[in-house]
């Protein structure tokens, strides 16, 4: 890069380097600076350093920390020259971060701008060893006479020496430093090289080739990865514009920027470009621009569809190790922010196991030319990069992408709920009194937010002026990730967001740096709320009328949902989409309101059991008035109770089942099977293994997402040995179990009719938090299943995925025959005691009964805890931790103890359980009975063993007590699966053996379960390891 430099002085000496403003108010304009004057200022600083240091000849780290100006380019370059390469520490990071990376690079030199002399005087006061210099003036480089500083080197013999250390994000944690290679940049400079799709154009660095030369304004500093400050090295026809280094970008500063130059295009936040656009006439000021080109979050869509209007929108997105990712302009101007990856890159987006809909990018290297891989150069040797950068995909048209978050962003709620907080957190922080957002809940009940307020406005109502912005962002992520009102907090002046050198959010830090805080917000609104709350009228006598009880009790219900609409007070809460975030606020609500009333009795009873057992306004109503009137805290739900809804649901989708005569139909020859729920863990398994039977001719997938094809076809790219071939077997389908025909059209649900040999449901969520109506979806979505089947001309199997949890309560129920059957139970007791396992035993029942009525034959499929995978490769190193047993090994970290005899580890892989599925679907019919087979390890273990595993292999040293005494260890408020965890008693160890013999033999060749098993399926947990000698 110095000698192109010296080319151009040499050549086009007058050629325009960058602007850069006069003074720091840009009063006396702006001063444009030559590819000659830069030169010389890279030629002065060269003799500079070796004067001040001495010169070295083996790549020596020197640092440099300074403002956003031509410096920078003038001391890397001239560091170049010297034979040194150049760390850029960002000034905002935390002085432990700027430490770590000098100590990870052995750097022990540090060049500063005198602007920054009090952090670097404090980094040598904390490193003695560092030795420091202040470097001079920009005026005085631009002014100086030096002489050449010759560099001459031969590209190919050079080009793997290191020449910059940048460092990752640190987003999470202390960053890590990049190492660059003149060869590095050399990538930057091939985009231009790189192959176009006939009719559409790049989008990559190329773009700033502007046809005749130009200008463009950025704002990202020397540190930052997009590097602008030495873009003119990189191309003949752009020069950056540079606003005053010490001024805050905004909107206002653009505007003057732009009166006094003439530009072809932005590069810079949204943020900045909005609150131009906000400015009277503020959209006049874009007209004519070639693009704006952003990155660092997105446009708002008002804004965004303003913008796209008069100019091109170029959403970026890159890495310090990577780079930018070769996109092209999508065909539709309407989709300006979305992303499309260009046809001639080697990278794939994989499913996520974190969210749901949501995919990884993913980097192969070793399968691009090295001259257009930037990780071939900063990070040798990796064939394959997992970016943790999570991607949504356009519900419409295939191959767009917007940028969603990281995989680190990810927050895990004790009730296993996952959700990614960035969508909220980008919106929320572009409010114009906030300078940061950040969520936080990891392990929590529910989740909070934390934001930081511009200084003038730190003392205001905060949380009263953004709650509108925070409630809109609500609807941007999933239901348990939203942010109540009582759960903000707003950050001290004295205590600023912990950022990483770009001016992101260290998410894991600041959190750090705020636990006390976050530990009271938690504690202070377990029962308060701040919202105004309706009054309880009251009456002579009795004191309260059941009407004045059901007004109150809906006013509250309100308050809570005001966006469901609820036609009367029978309707289920739960099917109107009342989630676990506002359930803790209509208890926290209906308590705060009765102690209000003058209540002084005990109400901890009202509770999550409370709202799921009465879950509609009336029969809430009834038991708040029972309570009122008798001053009697209801008694726990019995056991009738349960089960009359149980059947109540049962008989319900019972009478919609059709009258039939029974009849066997033979399905010999290729087979036609329709997978309902292809995608999650389980079920891009099983049609892998469906793909593996020579009998099976052709394969439809329905599901609810429009994704699902891309994302079961990625993960069988994952999971199987040749996908390709076998994928034209495969169909794709959306629809919705809720809907008619399982909103199939007309003639897609004849063809199905006409044609299916078998049916795999595997739609359901495994939610153990749930209460039984919420599952009401699923059940619908079944009964219409079976109405497909009892019309289809082959009458077809159903074979429904279900669980030991729908007869979990049987040796309870039958002490002296303790084994779980191979059979259904009529008996509702023998489900366990947790909507999950209650509705598995209302679908069993419902297609024993349409067996009985109609001849559909049936094959139940009973799992117990589905493991990672048993062969090589795979999916088995990305395990989905199962909510309940990640919610046990955090708490038990917590609380620094086990729990024993939880369960037998009779854990199946989840390869041999879908291929039990795939045996038992497709078999040659006989008979046109029910068949059920409990799919679990034939050889299963102790719960010690995978408590040994976490002890020795993950360093969790701790020891173990009954189940009963460590629920009391952890109390209800930690562990949101507490019911279910006690539904268990003193463990389920010794009393849930199964009979197996229908399932083993469909499910040869099990794995035996051992340590080594079980951490290669833990392995994607991400577990901390406590003790370095551990192995792993």
């Amino acid at each position: 890069m110095p000698q192109v430099l010296d080319r151009h002085a040499a050549v086009t000496p007058d050629r325009l380097y960058a602007s850069i403003p006069k003074d720091s108010n840009m009063y006396s304009g702006f001063q444009d600076v030559t590819c000659s004057d830069m030169a010389r200022c890279v030629n002065f600083m060269a003799h500079w350093i070796v004067e001040q240091i001495g010169s070295t000849q083996q790549f020596e780290t020197i640092a440099y920390i300074g403002i956003p100006d031509l410096r920078s380019a003038a001391v890397f370059l001239g560091a170049l020259k010297a034979g040194y390469k150049v760390l850029f520490p960002s000034p905002r990071n935390p002085q432990a971060t700027n430490l770590s990376l000098m100590e990870q690079t052995g750097c022990r030199k540090l060049l500063y701008a005198v602007e920054v002399s009090p952090v670097t005087k404090l980094l040598a006061l904390l490193n003695k060893s560092l030795k420091i210099a202040e470097i001079p003036s920009f005026d005085e480089m631009v002014n100086s006479q030096p002489e050449a500083f010759p560099y001459d080197y031969e590209f190919e013999k050079v080009k793997d020496d290191p020449v910059i250390i940048l460092h990752s994000s640190g987003s999470t944690g202390i960053p890590k430093p990049i190492t660059m290679t003149h060869a590095s940049f050399a990538v930057v400079d091939h985009d231009r090289n790189r192959p176009t799709v006939p009719g559409r154009r790049n989008r990559d660095y190329s773009i700033f080739d502007f046809k005749e030369g130009g200008r463009f304004y950025t704002i990202f500093p020397y540190f930052h990865v997009s590097l602008k400050t030495v873009n003119p090295i990189l191309t003949d026809t752009s020069s950056p514009v540079l606003g005053p280094p010490l001024m805050p970008p905004s909107g206002v500063l653009l505007k003057e920027i732009m009166k006094h130059q003439s530009l072809r295009a932005l590069y810079l936040p949204p943020s900045i470009a909005e609150q131009l656009l906000s400015e009277p006439d503020g959209l006049d000021f874009f007209r004519g621009l070639d693009f704006v080109a952003y990155t660092g979050g997105p446009f708002s869509p008002e804004a965004g569809a303003k913008l796209s209007a008069v100019t091109e929108l170029c959403p970026f997105y890159g890495s310090t190790e990577a780079f930018h990712p070769p996109q092209i302009v999508p065909e539709s101007a309407e989709d300006w922010s979305w992303m499309e990856w260009s046809p001639y890159a080697k990278l794939e987006m994989q499913p996520s196991n974190e969210e749901e809909g949501a995919f990884e990018l993913v980097l192969f290297p070793d399968s691009t030319p090295e001259s257009m891989s930037a990780l071939s150069h900063n990070l040798p040797g990796v064939t394959e990069y997992r970016t943790k950068d999570l991607f949504k995909q356009h519900p419409h048209k295939a191959g767009l992408w917007k940028y969603y978050g990281r995989r680190d962003d990810i927050i895990v709620l004790s009730n296993g709920a996952k959700f990614n907080p960035v969508p909220l957190e980008l919106a929320i922080q572009n409010h114009e009194m906030l300078s940061g957002a950040l969520v936080v809940g990891m392990g929590r009940v529910q989740a909070s937010l934390l934001v930081e307020a511009k200084p003038q406005f730190s003392d205001g109502p905060v949380i009263d002026a953004i709650w509108p912005a925070v409630d809109r962002a609500n609807r941007l992520i999933p239901a348990q990730g939203h942010i109540m009102r009582n759960r903000i907090l707003v950050a001290s002046e004295l205590k600023p967001f912990v950022r990483a050198g770009k001016g992101t959010v260290v998410r894991r830090l600041t959190e750090q740096r705020y636990q006390t805080e976050i530990d009271v917000l938690y504690s202070r609104v377990s029962d308060t709320s701040d919202r105004s709350l309706p009054i309880l009228q009251a009456t002579s006598t009795p004191r309260f009328k059941l009407d004045s009880v059901t007004t109150f009790v809906a006013e509250t219900v309100k308050g809570v949902i005001p966006d469901i609409s609820l036609s009367s007070d029978a309707d289920d809460f739960f099917a109107h989409g009342l989630d676990s975030v506002r359930i803790n606020q209509l208890l926290t609500d209906l308590r705060k309101a009765l102690r209000d009333q003058g209540v002084r009795n005990d109400l901890a009873w009202i509770d999550t059991q409370l709202i799921f057992h009465n879950s509609n306004i009336g029969k809430l109503a009834a038991v708040i008035y029972d309570f009122l009137s008798t001053g009697k805290a209801p008694e726990t739900e019995k056991d009738d109770a349960k089960v009359s809804v149980m059947r109540d649901l049962l008989e319900r989708y019972s009478q919609e089942l059709p009258k039939l005569p029974k009849e066997v139909v033979s399905n010999s020859g290729q087979k036609i099977v329709l997978v309902i729920g292809s995608t999650g863990y389980l079920g891009p398994h099983i049609v892998a293994s469906l793909l593996k039977k020579n009998d099976i001719g052709t394969i439809y997938c329905l599901n609810r997402s429009p994704d699902s094809e891309r994302r079961t076809l990625s993960s069988l790219h994952r999971i199987t040995d040749s996908p390709s071939a076998a994928s034209s077997k495969l169909h794709f389908l959306t629809g919705s179990l809720t809907a008619p025909d399982l909103g199939l059209d007309p003639p897609t649900k004849q063809a199905l009719t006409s044609t299916l040999d078998a049916i795999i449901f595997n739609a359901w969520t495994p939610n153990f938090t749930l209460p039984l109506p919420s599952f009401s979806p699923f059940l619908h979505g079944l009964g219409t299943t079976i109405a497909l089947a009892a019309h289809g001309a082959k009458r077809p199997r159903i074979t429904l995925t279900s669980s030991l949890a729908a007869i979990g309560n049987w040796p309870r129920e039958n002490p002296r025959q303790p084994l779980l059957p191979e059979r259904t139970s009529p008996n509702a007791r023998t489900a366990l005691d947790h909507g999950y396992g209650e509705s598995k035993w209302v679908a069993e029942q419902l297609l024993w009964r349409a067996n009985a009525a109609c001849g559909v034959p049936v094959c139940v499929v009973r799992a117990g805890q589905i493991g990672g995978a048993q062969r090589d490769g795979g999916m088995g190193d990305a395990w989905p931790a199962p909510g309940w047993l990640e919610a046990l090994v955090r708490v038990s970290r917590e609380v620094e103890c086990f729990p024993e005899k939880v369960s037998p580890v009779d854990w199946v892989p989840v390869d041999v359980f879908a291929g039990g599925i795939a045996e038992v679907a497709c078999k040659e019919r006989v008979e046109s009975g029910v068949e059920v087979f409990n799919m679990v390890h034939p050889d299963p273990r102790p719960f010690g063993v995978f408590v040994d595993t976490l002890r020795e292999r993950f360093g969790m040293r701790f020891g173990s007590v009954g189940l009963i005494e460590w629920l009391e260890k952890v109390g209800p408020g930690r562990l949101t699966f507490y019911g279910f965890m006690k539904s268990l008693g003193e463990g389920r160890e010794g009393d849930m053996g199964c009979e197996t013999g229908k399932a083993s033999a469909v499910m040869p060749g099990v794995a035996p379960i051992t340590q080594d098993l079980l951490v290669e399926w833990l392995k994607g947990w991400n577990l901390p390891v406590v003790d370095a000698q551990v192995k792993v």
